[in-house]
C-alpha cells in the first residue's frame, strides 16, 4: 500500500523574509525584497534590481574555500528554523537511521569556487571546473547538521531543481523506503547568473511583472527553503503539526530548446497532468495554481497556454499567481520557496496576488482562469505549484488540504486507486 506523504516542517530564508512568519507577512502585505544589488557592480547589466538578502553576515566573495560561504549561511539559518518548526532535533532524525533521507537542489553551489573559475576564464581563457564539485560537497555538511544517516540526492535541473527534489522525497516516502525526508534547495546571488541572463536579454529593466501585458523579463533572486516530508504514520506517531499533504508530482523534459519553452506548453501541461495522476476529475477540481510566472514574454504566455489546455470542463474559477514580483527568480531554490508559499496559502486560506501586475494578460485566458491582482480569501482543497527550466525541464507538485485518517482525502485516495 502506498504511503501518504505530509508536510510537517518549514524553514525559509529569502529576500523579503528571514523566516516563515516574516516571509508570509511580507508576501501578504506586498512587501517586496527586490532592490538595487549591493554585492557586485551591476553597471554592465540591464538592471541593478535583484532579490538580495540584506544581511552583513552573509559574505559574497569568500577569500578561501575554508571560509563559510553565502550559501552556507542561508542553509544554516534555514535548518535551524526548520527543526524548530518541525519540533525535531538532529538526534530525533538520527534515531530513524537509514529511514531518513536528504533531497537537495542547487544550480551553482558555493560562490568561492565559481568566482575562482570566472577569474581563471577571464585571465587564461580556460579554468578549473572544480566549482561543479561544490554542488555535491554541500550534502555531507547538511546531512550532519540534520542528523540524517540515510541516503542523499542532489538535483541540478536549473529552475525546476527544488521542485524535482521534492518529487524525489515524495517517491521515497510513498514507496516505503523512507519515513522522513528533508527536501529543499538553495542558490545565492552571483555575477555568473547575472551575466547569463543578461546575455539572453531576459532581465527586466525594472521590477518584474509576471502575467502583465507589459512584462519585460526577470529579476534574479536568492534564497533557501526546506520542508520536512513524513509518512502520515510517522507524523501521527510523533504528534507532529501537519501543514498539508503532497498528493503527487510530475517531471518531464520537452526537449524543445536549450533556453526557450515550447510555446504550445506541451511539457508544462504534461508535468501538471502527471502530478494529478492523469486524473481529469482531480485536474478539474484544482482551486489554485502557484505559477512559475517569471515575467518574461515567452514563459508567461507558454504557461497560460498550458493551464488553459489542462481543464476540460467549465468550472467556477482557478486562481493563478506568481510571487517572483516579490522575491525575484531564485533559480534552483525557486520551486521550494514557491511551494512553501502554496502550503501556507492552503493552511491560512489566502492566495497571494501577482505583485506588480497592472494590466493582466486576460486576452490569453478564458473567464474561468483568474490572474490574481490582489490577495483573495480562499479555502483551497487542491493546488499545483509549477516550475519550468532551461533545457526543457518541467516540474509540478500537487498539494492537498490535509484531512485526518478519520476524514476523507479524495485526492490521495483517487491517485492511489
Amino acid at each position: 500500500m502506498e504511503k501518504r506523504v505530509v508536510v510537517t516542517g518549514i524553514g525559509i530564508v529569502v529576500s523579503n523574509g528571514k523566516n516563515k512568519e516574516e516571509f508570509w507577512a511580507n508576501c501578504y502585505t506586498g512587501i517586496s525584497g527586490l532592490k538595487c544589488c549591493t554585492l557586485f557592480d551591476t553597471a554592465n547589466f540591464s538592471t541593478p534590481i535583484a532579490g538580495e538578502i540584506s544581511d552583513d553576515r552573509y559574505p559574497y566573495d569568500e577569500k578561501s574555500p575554508n571560509e563559510k560561504s553565502r550559501i552556507d549561511y542561508m542553509i544554516d539559518e534555514c535548518i535551524q528554523d526548520l527543526l524548530v518548526d518541525g519540533n525535531l532535533t538532529p538526534k530525533d532524525i538520527t534515531s530513524l537511521g537509514d529511514r531518513a533521507y536528504l533531497s537537495f537542489a542547487t544550480s551553482l553551489g558555493t560562490n568561492y569556487k565559481l568566482l575562482q573559475y570566472e577569474k581563471e576564464i577571464n585571465k587564461y581563457g580556460e579554468g578549473n571546473a572544480e566549482w561543479l564539485l561544490s554542488i555535491s560537497n554541500l550534502l555531507p555538511d547538511i546531512k550532519k547538521k540534520l542528523g540524517i544517516e540515510g541516503g542523499s540526492f542532489t538535483t541540478t535541473t536549473a529552475c525546476a531543481a527544488s521542485t524535482t527534489a521534492v518529487g524525489i522525497g515524495y517517491d521515497l516516502i510513498q514507496s516505503g523506503k523512507a519515513n522522513l525526508v528533508v527536501t529543499g534547495g538553495a542558490d545565492p546571488l552571483n555575477e555568473f547568473s547575472y551575466y547569463g541572463f543578461n546575455s539572453l536579454r531576459a532581465l527586466s529593466h525594472n521590477v518584474c511583472k509576471p502575467f502583465d501585458i507589459n512584462r519585460d523579463g526577470i529579476n534574479i533572486g536568492e534564497g533557501c527553503g526546506f520542508i520536512i516530508l513524513e509518512s502520515l504514520e510517522n507524523a501521527l506517531q510523533r504528534k507532529a503539526k501537519i501543514y498539508a499533504e503532497i498528493s503527487g508530482y510530475g517531471i518531464n523534459n520537452e526537449a524543445y530548446h536549450i533556453t526557450s519553452p515550447d510555446p504550445k506548453g506541451v511539457g508544462a501541461k504534461l508535468s501538471m497532468m502527471m502530478a494529478c495522476g492523469y486524473n481529469q476529475e482531480i485536474i478539474d477540481s484544482i482551486d489554485y495554481i502557484n505559477a512559475h510566472g517569471t515575467g518574461t514574454k515567452l514563459n508567461d504566455s507558454m504557461e497560460l497556454n498550458a493551464i488553459q489546455q489542462l481543464f476540460q470542463v467549465e468550472k467556477a474559477k482557478v486562481f493563478v499567481s506568481s510571487i517572483k514580483g516579490l522575491v525575484g527568480h531564485c533559480l534552483a531554490a525557486a520551486g521550494i520557496i514557491e511551494l512553501i508559499l502554496t502550503i501556507l496559502s492552503i493552511e491560512r486560506e489566502v492566495c497571494i496576488g501577482n505583485s506588480n501586475m497592472i494590466c493582466a494578460m486576460t486576452k490569453e485566458t478564458s473567464e474561468n482562469i483568474c490572474l490574481l491582482k490582489n490577495n483573495v480569501a480562499l479555502r483551497v482543497e487542491k493546488a499545483l505549484s509549477n516550475n519550468f527550466a532551461f533545457a526543457g525541464n518541467t516540474a509540478s507538485i500537487l498539494i492537498s488540504r490535509y484531512y485526518s485518517e478519520k476524514g476523507v482525502n479524495k485526492v490521495s485516495d483517487e491517485i492511489q486507486d
